[in-house]
This record gives C-alpha cells, structure tokens and sequence, in this order.
C-alpha cells in the first residue's frame, strides 16, 4: 500500500485530525490516540512479556484496535509507531534491539496490513525529541541532545533544527558510550564492553546496588525510595548514576556542542537523586570554554513523550516528509 498516496486527497487530510500511536518498549506498550494539537485523547498501558515479533506484533494490533474502539466517531489517519533499538524508517523495518534479540521485522508493513492504515516507525528516541522539540522544552530551541534513560540508554540529536539521522538512521546511540573500563567493564549485547546501557540503564541501577553493599533484589524505583529514606547503598547508587551518565553525555556535549541536554524515561523520575553527581561529572568532562552555556534537565513531556512522538511520526508521514521540515 502507498501510505501517502492513501491520504492524498486534500479534503480528507484536512479532517483527519487523529493519529493511532504505539510506543513500544522493552517490557510495556503504550497505546493512544492523539490530536495534531499534542492532546493525548487516550492513553493505554499495556506488559509487555513476550517480545517474539510475531506476539508483539499482535500485541500492539490489538492495543490500537481497542484504543480506536473507545472514539468510535472518529476515523484516525494514520499509525505512528517507536521501537526501541534500531529502525530503517524508510522501509519500515525494526532492524534490531540489542537487549530483546529482535532482528529485522517489517513492523510498519505488518501494522498497514492488520489495520489498514498506512504506518510509520523510528527509533523510539529519535520519536521523543521531534515530540520534545514541537510540544516541550525545545519548542525555540535549534540544538539539543535528548536522552532517554529507562530499560536501555538512547540519544537523539536536534542541529540547526533538524533531526540528525546519520548516514544509516541511527544517530545518538549514546548508550553505547564506553563509560567503564578495565576489569569492571559489564558486556553489552551489542557486543562491547563497558557501554552506559550495561552499567546505568534502568536494568544495571539493581546490579549496582548490590554491588555497592544494598541488600535484596529491589528494582529502580524501589532503590530511589530507599535512598530517599537514607539507605547508604542506594543513595551511593545514584550517585554512580550521575557519574556514568556524565561520562557519556559530557563526550556528546564535546562533540555536538547542544544548547541544551534533556533527559527523559523512566530513570528521570528520580533526576534530583543524581542531578549533582551528574551536574558535576559533566563540568569535568567538557570543554566548557567551547560549550559554555548548555544547559540540563528532566523532559517536561514525562511519560507520555514517546506517545507524543509516535504521532509526529504519523503527521510527518501523512506530510511525506521524513527528513524534518514538518516539525
């Protein structure tokens, strides 16, 4: 099917003012429907347990068919989809995620086809700065690096006010920084060693806890809770957080040059736990002579970026413009 050909005619682009959208991550789906104003109608979580690409595929159809069944009145026009890892937009495919083992899935086809509306995807963060940049904290802002800390660690950059794609889409892979090295390098699946995901994604924060003398198996946001209430090892804990997120953001900052540093997912909850170990580490990584006014902080859009994100992806496909100029 021709996506754009599908919405060709003038007169239905104008009334189709509502987009399906999916943000799908390592563990849960979020499914709504949004206006071309930023207005989230509906907002749907979703487990997600099984990541095999034919089950999650379904998943994700039968989110958005319920999602679609609670505005019966209205006929959405299109789909916009993230995924989490690395997407060839142009054709549609999911071309992996390092941590779920996802290889090359048509996701945006197979969406088209389940549906009947025409599809588009890219990489989760790259959706949560185009949503950053028209309805957050960047709305006037031409140079930024947006960074989401959640299961996985990513980047996306925004230059002369546009979205830096790369030679091959994938841009801002930050997540796969050297931040550790030597003996204590954890192996990544992406196959390096030492990378921020592997050592201060969500995923790493309960693995050093217990490293650092925590007891028990408490998640994320439980170790925010127990640091928040004095717990020695927790608050250590983050405090590595802000160091090994400096180490990494503070060479992307040397190399971009961003006026500002935004930090999403669901790790950002808890920023003012490592703020000043961040704010700190990143003072003695840059060159602050060349960058020295950028500024850092948690995304205003909080949870509902990536929904936000999934529907630019669909108005700037509904447009037929992939390379930025809708935003």
């Amino acid at each position: 099917m021709n996506a754009i050909a599908a919405l060709d005619r003038k007169e239905h682009t104008e009334q189709a003012l509502t987009v399906l959208c999916a943000d799908i991550g390592g563990s849960k789906l979020a499914a709504g429907l949004a206006d071309q104003d930023g207005h989230i109608l509906v907002d749907k979580r979703y487990p997600l347990t099984d990541l095999s690409p034919d089950t999650m595929v379904r998943e994700v159809v039968r989110a958005l068919r319920e999602v679609a069944a609670l505005f019966p009145g209205c006929t959405p026009a299109a789909i916009g989809a993230t995924i989490p890892g690395l997407a060839d937009a142009a054709r549609g495919v999911w071309v992996e995620s390092s941590f779920s083992g996802i290889r090359n899935v048509p996701i945006a086809g197979m969406l088209e086809e389940a549906i009947g509306l025409p599809a588009f995807i890219l990489n989760d963060i790259q959706a949560c700065a185009l949503a950053e940049r028209r309805f957050g904290c960047c709305r006037d802002t031409d140079d930024f690096l947006w960074v989401t800390v959640s299961n996985g660690i990513g980047g996306a950059v925004f230059s002369n006010g546009q979205l830096m794609r790369g030679s091959s889409g994938n841009a801002g892979e930050i997540g796969h920084v050297i931040v550790v090295e030597g003996e204590g390098a954890r192996l990544c699946k992406c196959g390096n060693h030492g990378c921020a995901e592997i050592h201060a994604s969500g995923r790493a924060i309960p693995e050093n806890y217990r490293e650092l003398g925590g007891s028990g198996h408490p998640g994320a946001k439980e170790i925010a809770e127990l640091a928040r209430k004095g717990d020695s090892a927790a608050i250590r804990t983050w405090q590595l957080e802000g160091v090994l997120l400096g180490r990494a953001i503070g060479a992307a900052v040397n190399l971009l040059n961003p006026a500002k540093v935004v930090i999403g997912g669901g790790v950002s909850h808890s920023f003012d736990l490592f703020e000043n170990a961040l704010r700190d580490t990143l003072g003695t990584h840059i060159y602050r002579s060349a960058n020295p006014s950028v500024s850092l902080q948690p995304s205003p859009l909080y949870d509902q970026a990536g929904l936000l994100g999934a529907a630019c992806l669909a108005w700037r496909g509904i447009r037929a413009d992939m390379e930025g100029g809708f935003i």
